[in-house]
């Protein structure tokens, strides 16, 4: 099926302009292509989706066809619109390949627009003369623009209209699956299956990445493809595979600059639940506070805070125990020596060390440790002893005083 590439029109601007008008700008085609794309990837990263390397390779081709065309079509008038329709179908087929991946053609327009901008500007500079004839070529490059961006729409609808939302279906249940939220255990045979209908390769590992901020108001990260999103939800959240593969952390802080996500463990697939279980942990602390937000907060960076915080009347209880000669201290003194022990424990027993940590001077270390060594004997030259104790004022210093 063919479309029409634009309504006719009683006068076309291309005819309005000399055919050598283009001629000296046929050399400058690639550096028009490659100036356009860095305005397209300053703005990508203005917004916290920077390109990647395939998405640039794909829109620097396309910059490239269309700008020659252009050319071509202000140097060759006759059998122009031949041309045209071959044209019109490479973006097409662009927005279909969009479209399949559940992307809009937001970054496509950007590029026409930034592109047409750069042409206007190099024709304007190129030849004194081509002054006379700017307001014909303004309108032959905005004509030229809608007619690509046109034929790109087209695609863009017909496989949305093909089945695209289906697709998206297909992949949210697939999600759920893996994460055990449809009461059906986990099936290898069964998953492949739910897989191949939903475009999905079945990687080996997964984990789950969960959107923590609050009050989110920017659109959502535009993903790659392959990674199983399910975002519209109370815990919007996506399956990401192989997320140790090679170059994939990286990308991952690219692809989640400027959102909050809490990123689980690495996993088998069968055990996709586990990592959710995991990233809501981890979600947990960030959001009371005691970790730190970010663009991606890993599971495996703060393992001992989830360790400690996992039982908080255990561990309150352990620091009742082993902290109980501190208990007949002012509080303010106490507090003075709970840092001063733990800095001392953490720096190897170096009072110069333990003094910088603290930013005192080394001599009221020492001074505070003959009390401390006064305060809790022999038990400070037990190593069992100290790692108890260092484990319950690590605790101490991320959730504040237990001993109450």
């Amino acid at each position: 099926m063919t479309y029409p590439l634009r309504e006719s029109r009683r006068s076309d601007p291309f005819a309005e302009i000399p055919p050598d008008v283009g001629v000296p700008l046929r050399a400058l085609v690639p550096a028009m292509a490659e100036e356009a794309l860095d305005g397209i990837r300053h703005r990508a990263e203005g917004h916290g989706a920077p390109l990647e390397p395939e998405e640039s390779e794909q829109l620097h081709a396309l910059l490239t066809t269309a700008l020659g065309s252009f050319l071509e079509r202000v140097e060759h008038p006759a059998g122009a619109e031949e041309r045209a329709e071959g044209l019109a179908a490479q973006f097409r087929a662009y927005g279909e390949h969009e479209a399949r991946f559940g992307r809009t053609l937001e970054c496509l327009h950007t590029a026409m627009r930034t592109t047409a901008a750069v042409a206007w500007r190099h024709m304007a500079d190129s030849d004194p003369r081509t002054h006379r004839y700017m307001g014909p070529i303004g309108e032959a490059i905005f004509a030229f623009q809608e007619e690509i961006s046109t034929a790109a729409a087209q695609g863009h609808a017909r496989v949305r209209g093909a089945g695209v939302d289906a697709l998206r279906r297909r992949r949210t249940r697939l999600s759920r699956v893996l994460l055990g939220e449809t009461g059906t255990e986990y099936d290898a045979r069964a998953v492949s299956g739910l897989a191949r209908a939903a475009r999905w390769r079945v990687p080996e590992r997964v984990a789950v990445a969960l959107l923590h901020q609050e009050g989110q108001v920017e659109p959502a990260p535009l993903l790659p493809g392959e990674v199983l999103v399910d975002l519209d939800r109370a815990e919007p959240r996506a399956l990401v595979p192989d997320p140790e593969g090679p170059g994939r952390p990286r990308a991952l802080e690219r692809v989640f600059r400027g959102f909050g996500v809490v990123l689980g463990p690495s996993v088998p697939l069968g055990r996709a639940p586990e990592s959710l279980v995991r990233a809501r942990d981890l979600a947990e602390l960030v959001g009371s506070g005691v970790v730190a937000g970010g663009d991606v907060v890993r599971w495996d960076d703060h393992l001992p805070e989830l360790l400690l915080s996992r039982d908080t009347g255990l561990v309150g209880a352990m620091a009742r125990a082993r902290l109980a000669p501190l208990s007949g201290l002012r509080e303010q003194q106490r507090e003075r020596m709970a840092d001063t022990l733990l800095a001392w424990l953490e720096s190897g027993f170096n009072a110069n060390e333990a003094a910088e940590r603290l930013q005192i001077h080394p001599q009221t270390v020492r001074y505070r440790m003959r009390q401390l060594e006064g305060l809790f004997g022999e038990r400070l030259r037990d190593p069992a002893e100290r790692f108890e104790l260092e484990l319950v004022l690590r605790a101490r210093r991320l959730l504040g005083p237990l001993e109450d």
